[in-house]
């Protein structure tokens, strides 16, 4: 299966432009089994999800609601966005990262660090986690993504492989053009939402980027 667990759409992005109906037909189209909503500290309802599916027609795709954190420590400090699965509610962007692994964690979801060696504007930091990704009890982080470069991904990689945890492929889509260009392949077939989480934390995980997706 194929699985792209980074999307934001305008429903409750304001910073994508991508139309949830237009997404689940272009996912489709761009050989994903799986995709992921992961606005920003907002989870999508699953009646709206039951909707959206009905209203694009699109069979044999599964849509987890998921969603993405910005931490911040008690100072106010930056901690990093992370994903998160599992998890009923949503997080807002007024927690952090301690408080989200833990409230996560304690029904069982998972976190991921997203994009955590994306180089921000100007280079003199990350746009995530950066080095203190490794100090984080985390299930998983981002080890392909659009924004890397050769530098990021090694840094990623030698992130994963201390921790003893997976890496994912992640397109963090904020337009159609994108979805699907980092995905994750597994060798195993995934239902629910507990089944998401239990190969993100154990599962054999293929991360793959990908120049262009052709979609039909």
């Amino acid at each position: 299966m194929e699985l792209d667990l980074h999307i934001h759409t305008n429903r409750y992005s304001g910073c994508s432009n991508i139309d949830p109906v237009e997404l689940l037909k272009v996912a489709k189209d761009a050989g994903l089994d799986a995709i992921g909503l992961t606005e920003h500290g907002i989870r999508w309802p699953d009646e709206e999800i039951v909707e959206i599916i009905n209203e694009s027609g699109v069979e044999d795709l599964l849509v987890f609601p998921g969603q993405e954190a910005a931490c911040y420590s008690m100072k106010g400090a930056f901690q990093g966005e992370f994903l998160v699965y599992g998890y009923p509610k949503s997080l807002g962007s007024n927690k952090t990262v301690e408080q989200v692994i833990s409230m996560v964690h304690e029904i069982g979801g998972v976190v991921i660090a997203a994009h955590p060696f994306k180089v921000a504007d100007g280079g003199y930091c990350y746009y995530g986690a950066g080095e203190t990704t490794c100090d984080l009890p985390l299930d998983a982080l981002e080890i392909e993504h659009p924004s890397y470069g050769e530098e990021s991904r090694k840094k990623a990689k030698d992130c994963m492989v201390n921790m003893g945890i997976n890496g994912l492929g992640s397109s963090d889509a904020h337009d159609l053009k994108d979805v699907g260009v980092c995905r994750t392949i597994i060798d195993t077939t995934i239902t629910t939402m507990d089944d998401l989480c239990r190969v993100i934390r154990t599962g054999k995980l293929n991360p793959v980027r990908r120049r262009k997706v052709r979609h039909i």
